[in-house]
């Protein structure tokens, strides 16, 4: 009896183990392929499908100047590309004193983005000029150009005076301390001796400048901007003006003296009344941020600048340049920002 169970026990294993072993097999052969396959198949649908990571809200503050100038509606078109162009964007225009704080406040963080002169820029990047006590401020970086900046000066056309240099002894508004303006005007009176030694020299904005002059309290108010300037347009809509030019020696030595500003003119017609040119100088008007800012950030924001500059200058014929996208990306006085120089290198505009 006992062989005889044990005989049928054994049978039974032996079946068990057969079953077992043909069931298992072509699993052990087929299920690593199936495998494969599924995770290959995973891996193409994200490569092919998965969305551009989303970056989330951004919100910018734009330092610009006066309204009474050209840099706060230029930073206020700039601005509303922005939002309207690139994803996630919310930039707000903010007035300032002019390009000296825009750059300090681009470098410290106090704003995120700001338009300021190539002079001025290329003082704070070596901490020279006005940023000797500030120092070397090198983590700004420029993603673009918007206009030229020219210094021009006007005066009632009663006033008989013509050039920069009969001003001295006169009452003169030289925009806000510490301004790009003020930058300018000095650099001009300081080839032809006019100093506050001399004249009486008036921390004005542009708007409120341009209004002394009007209201007969000022000789000559200066604006270094785009033309025309906003402030000066005023006046020559309400008085007749004059705009006071440059001789050739005096345009040779401030240019010598400054190596960002070149020689340029104030045409005839640009105000009401005045039917002559005037020799002048200016520099590049440039948006500046910080070396940090995301690289595809910059590279988005200098193509909606770039697609949207006809738009701009139609609004505003102050920056009919940025139509050219080498004067967006060329002839800077600091380094482009990596994003940028990446963009306009693809579009062959450097």
């Amino acid at each position: 009896m006992k062989k005889a169970l044990s005989l049928i026990l054994a049978l039974c294993m032996g079946l068990t183990l057969t079953a077992c072993g043909g069931s298992s097999q072509p699993a052990a052969t087929e299920a690593p392929a199936a495998t494969e396959a599924a995770a290959a198949g995973s891996e193409a649908a994200a490569e092919t499908e998965a969305p551009k990571a989303d970056r989330g809200n951004i919100i910018w503050t734009f330092g610009t100047a006066d309204t009474g100038g050209s840099m706060y509606p230029a930073g206020a078109a700039v601005s509303q590309t922005w939002t309207n162009n690139v994803q996630g964007m919310k930039c707000n225009t903010q007035t300032s004193t002019g390009s000296f704080q825009n750059v300090q406040d681009v470098a410290s963080g106090e704003v995120d983005v700001a338009v300021a002169t190539a002079d001025v820029v290329l003082n704070g990047f070596n901490g020279t000029g006005k940023f000797e006590e500030v120092g070397k401020l090198e983590n700004i970086r420029v993603i673009g150009a918007v206009y030229t900046s020219v210094l021009c000066g006007v005066t009632l056309k009663s006033s008989g005076l013509k050039y920069v240099h009969d001003l001295q002894g006169k009452r003169v508004a030289i925009g806000p301390a510490s301004s790009a303006t003020e930058n300018a005007s000095l650099a001009a009176f300081d080839v032809m001796g006019i100093s506050k030694d001399n004249t009486s020299l008036e921390n004005l904005g542009l708007g409120d400048g341009a209004d002394a002059v009007g209201d007969g309290i000022l000789d000559a108010a200066f604006g270094f901007a785009g033309l025309p300037i906003g402030g000066q347009l005023n006046l020559a809509a309400t008085k007749e003006i004059g705009v006071l030019d440059l001789t050739d020696e005096e345009l040779d030595a401030i240019l010598g003296n400054n190596a960002a500003y070149i020689k340029t003119k104030i045409p005839a017609g640009t105000y009401t009344g005045v039917d002559y040119d005037c020799q002048t100088f200016g520099v590049k008007c440039l948006i500046i941020v910080q070396d940090t800012v995301d690289e595809d950030l910059v590279y988005d924001l200098c193509k909606a600048l770039n697609e949207g500059a006809e738009d701009m200058a139609a609004g505003n014929a102050l920056l009919k340049d940025m139509t050219d996208p080498s004067f967006l990306a060329t002839q800077m006085p600091i380094p482009l920002h990596p994003g940028a120089e990446r963009y306009y290198k693809e579009i062959g505009a450097m």
